[in-house]
C-alpha cells in the first residue's frame, strides 16, 4: 500500500515510521513518502494529487500549508462537521477522492485524555488556517465556553468566526492590542501557527499572556517542548502536546487507509520504540 504526506517542510515528520510500523503490525506492506513541495495554487495541488493517484497511491496525509486548499478537490467529504473548510487525509478510492479532517477528532482525542471530564472554557486560538480550523471545529464539538480568534491575516480569522457561528459555536475575533489581556482571561490557550516549529523558532505566546490558564496545546511537534509549552509549563499550565495530536490524527487516517481498528497502544509503541 503506497501512502505519502504532501506539504512544506517535513523532512523530520514522524508520519512515515508511524504508518509503515502500524502497516507491519497489522499484516500489511506499507511505503510512505514524503513529498516536500512548493506549490503556487490549488491548480497545482490538484494536478501533484492526480499524479499520485495514478502511480497507485491508496492515501496521502495534507500538511502545511494545503489543508485549505484541499478542501474543494476532492469528491466527497467525511468527518467534516459544518464548513470546517481544512481536510488533513485523502483516500483514492475507484475514481474517486475522499477527504477528512483527524486533526479535528485526533484534537478532541488529545483533550480529553489530558482533561478528563472538563469542558475546555474559555480558549485563544491563536491561527486560523488549515490546523487552526481543525482545532476550532473540535473545541466547539467539546462544547467549548467561547473560542477567541487571532491571526494576522484578517480576511482568514473572519472567515473562520463566521463558519463558527453558523454551526453556533460560541466565538469572537481579538484584536491585535486586545490579545494580552484576552490571552490571560482564558481558560485554554492553542498555538495554531507554525511558530515553535525548528525551521520558524519562538514563543508563539509571551511570558506577559501566560498565566492563570488551566491548560496550554501547541500544534507543533517538531521539538516536542516548544518555547511556547516550556514557558506554558512554568506558569504550571497542563500541557497537550503536539505528539499527541500528530499520534491520534496519525492513527485514524490509517484507519481511513486501511479500515483497520488501531489499538492505540500500539501505535505509541512504535514511535517510541523505534
Amino acid at each position: 500500500m503506497k501512502l505519502g504526506l504532501v506539504g512544506q517542510r517535513i523532512q523530520q515528520s514522524l508520519s512515515p515510521r508511524l504508518h509503515t510500523w502500524l502497516g507491519r503490525q497489522y499484516g500489511l506492506e506499507v511505503t510512505y513518502e514524503l513529498f516536500d513541495l512548493v506549490l503556487d495554487n490549488a491548480e497545482d495541488l490538484a494536478a501533484q494529487l492526480h499524479r499520485l493517484g495514478e502511480q497507485g497511491y491508496r492515501g496521502l496525509n495534507i500538511t502545511y500549508p494545503y489543508k485549505v486548499k484541499a478542501w474543494d478537490l476532492v469528491h466527497e467529504r467525511r468527518q467534516t462537521p459544518g464548513p470546517m473548510g481544512a481536510l488533513n487525509t485523502l483516500v483514492f478510492e475507484s475514481g474517486t477522492l475522499t477527504g477528512s479532517n483527524t486533526d479535528c477528532t485526533g484534537f478532541s482525542r488529545a483533550y480529553r485524555d489530558a482533561q478528563p471530564g472538563l469542558n475546555p472554557g474559555r480558549v485563544f486560538i491563536k491561527g486560523t488556517g488549515g490546523v487552526g480550523r481543525a482545532i476550532a471545529f473540535g473545541l466547539s464539538a467539546l462544547e467549548a465556553e467561547h473560542i477567541y480568534l487571532y491571526d494576522e491575516h484578517a480576511a482568514s480569522q473572519q472567515q473562520l468566526l463566521a463558519d463558527l457561528q453558523a454551526c453556533g459555536a460560541r466565538a469572537s475575533v481579538v484584536a491585535a492590542d486586545q490579545v494580552v489581556d484576552c490571552a490571560r482571561g482564558c481558560d485554554g490557550l492553542v498555538n495554531a501557527t507554525p511558530v515553535g516549529h525548528y525551521t520558524t523558532p519562538g514563543a508563539s505566546f509571551s511570558a506577559a499572556e501566560l498565566g492563570g490558564q488551566r491548560w496550554a496545546f501547541d500544534a507543533v511537534y517538531t521539538p516536542v517542548m516548544t518555547e511556547f509549552l516550556q514557558g506554558a509549563e512554568g506558569a504550571g499550565l497542563t500541557l497537550i502536546t503536539g505528539f499527541e495530536l500528530f499520534l491520534y490524527q496519525g492513527i485514524e487516517a490509517f484507519e481511513s487507509f486501511t479500515g483497520i481498528r488501531v489499538d492505540p497502544a500500539v501505535a505509541r509503541r512504535g514511535l517510541h520504540d523505534n
